[in-house]
């Protein structure tokens, strides 16, 4: 990494703007499993953005609705 792509990460933001992160958000589907464990399963919404790397499993604990985190 040459010294102008060096970042000091202390002076950026802790809660930057969602638009300076360099990406756009993805709309998901989140469908808790049918199995014991209760485990979700999450996908991109849109079916043009699956394929075969594009879920998480998360187990109920790692799950977290952002609008109860105010």
């Amino acid at each position: 990494m040459s010294e102008s792509e060096t970042v000091d990460w202390r002076q950026l933001p802790a809660d930057p703007d969602p638009h300076d992160l360099g990406y756009d958000p993805l709309e998901l589907d989140i469908t808790e499993s049918s199995g014991d464990g209760g485990h979700y399963v999450i996908l991109p919404h849109d079916e043009d953005f699956l394929r075969d790397d594009a879920f998480i499993v998360a187990d109920a604990d790692s799950v977290v609705s952002l609008s109860d985190c105010n």
